[in-house]
């Protein structure tokens, strides 16, 4: 009896508490703003009425679980978001583009004549044994031709000496340029622009660092050689300019836009030294903007300077940098490399195109067993021959056939195992428009040239000398 008196206020109590559970229930269904709670289990509801609306809930609640599933995916595969920084930047941050410039004539006369020499050859008038050193300028030549001149049946001896060849033949640089001007004061032209090597030959660039700076030296070929620039680098993709270094710095920089901020260069091209025998009818010059610790690669955008023309050129750069929150993502994560934080074999900054640069060379050494000229190598890298040249074009289109696949295959180990050359962190883009206009230089009597008015110009200047 006993037993039965102390189950009966259990029994109540959890009566009691169901009671009141199922009345706080129905008041919170019924007066909830949430859309469709009421009618899952206010009063009066039929049961078949409850059912439908139970399973629209159930449904909203899987789809619901699925967008959210879908935000935390895409937010596990791409963390990182790209916003406009509202703070303006000096431009005294922003090293002053690196300028390389590269002229069409690529010999002068009096050293090989181009299309005469290549007719004897064709026509069987002249080979090795009969003038070998006339012939292997022009093998070398051929290299830097537009289009393919020489047939692959035909002998072309391979010539590591190449480089030499090509330097001895270039046109000397104080034949190219006539004046200079930076931030509105003359300067010597042979001082500031330095011989670079390209895939289009020996060119001129202006504010490039040094090999010591951009190349691991004890990796590379010794006769291997970038650029003649010796003046060490103030500056760094990823934390800008050392503190006290001044206006001095270099890369150069500017601290207004401008004229007093500007460069300007008058071009030369002897008439007697142009060819239309290796390129096409353009004959002039070809300019690349790009920052001061890559590789120039005419491959990419560049404009042309055409002969008796003045152009300035309005260079506003883009500026790309990370916040320290996204430094502490894996770089597969941000989906960006730190200038440090890869290493290349040839590069001692990792860019984006420094890396394609060395990826395009392994890819050619694997595929044809040598490197083209303007490649870093290795000691004891064949450079290839131009009986090559369709191989070396091979490598390059499957390089870019390989790299869209890696693009499009997000999931697949490709890029890891390919060339995985993502763009640097902290980056800048040297964007630019171009006005042109035409020179009557022969009844020009100043030296200097006329003001500019944009943002960071640029101007130059070319003419045909008779």
């Amino acid at each position: 009896m006993s037993n039965d008196v102390r189950k009966e206020p259990v029994a109540q109590r959890k009566q009691y508490f169901y009671q009141h559970t199922k009345q706080v229930a129905a008041e919170f269904c019924e007066t909830t703003p949430i859309h469709g709670i009421s009618h899952l289990i206010g009063r009066n509801k039929l049961l078949v009425e409850r059912i439908w609306w139970i399973l629209l809930f159930v449904l909203s609640l899987y789809f619901c679980l699925i967008y959210m599933y879908s935000i935390v995916e895409k937010w596990l595969d791409n963390p990182i978001i790209v916003s406009f920084d509202r703070d303006h930047s000096s431009i005294y941050s922003v090293p002053f583009p690196a300028v390389t410039i590269c002229p069409e004539t690529k010999v002068k006369a009096s050293v090989l004549n181009v299309s005469h020499t290549f007719q004897l050859v064709r026509s069987g008038k002249l080979n090795e044994s009969m003038d070998g050193e006339r012939v292997r300028k022009l093998l070398a030549l051929l290299q830097l031709c537009e289009h393919d001149l020489y047939d692959r049946s035909e002998t072309a001896t391979e010539d590591n000496d190449m480089l030499k060849l090509l330097r001895k033949m270039a046109i000397p640089s104080f034949e190219i340029f006539q004046s200079c001007f930076w931030k509105g004061h003359p300067v010597e032209c042979l001082d500031v622009f330095k011989t670079s090597l390209t895939e289009k030959g020996f060119c001129y660039s202006f504010n490039t660092i040094a090999n010591n700076d951009l190349l691991r030296n004890e990796e590379l070929d010794p006769s291997y050689a970038f650029n003649s620039e010796k003046r060490a680098s103030h500056w760094n993709l990823d934390f800008g300019y050392q503190t006290g270094v001044g206006i001095n710095a270099f890369p150069h920089r500017v601290i207004t836009g401008g004229y007093l901020g500007s460069l300007a260069v008058s071009l030369l091209v002897n008439k007697s030294d142009v060819d239309y025998f290796c390129g096409n009818s353009f004959q002039g010059f070809k300019v690349i903007l790009h920052m001061p610790n890559e590789h120039p690669q005419l491959m990419h955008q560049f404009f042309r300077i055409p002969l008796n023309k003045e152009l300035i050129v309005t260079v506003v750069p883009h500026v790309t940098s990370i916040g320290p929150r996204a430094q502490q993502y894996r770089p597969e994560q941000r989906h960006c490399f730190n200038s440090r934080e890869r290493h290349l074999r040839f590069f001692q900054i990792y860019t984006q195109k420094n890396c394609e640069i060395e990826c395009l060379t392994n890819y050619t050494l694997k595929l044809c067993g040598c490197v083209r000229f303007w490649m870093p190598r290795s000691p004891g890298a064949p450079i290839c021959a131009l009986r090559d040249s369709p191989c070396c074009r091979k490598a390059l289109s499957l390089v870019h056939k390989l790299q869209a696949k890696a693009e499009e295959a997000e999931d697949s180990d490709l890029p890891k195992q390919f060339c995985n050359c993502l763009p640097t962190c902290n980056n800048i883009e040297y964007h630019w428009q171009v006005s042109q206009a035409a020179w009557d230089w022969q009844n020009d009597r100043l030296v200097a040239v006329s003001p500019v008015l944009e943002n960071k110009p640029t101007l130059f200047r070319s003419n045909e000398t008779k």
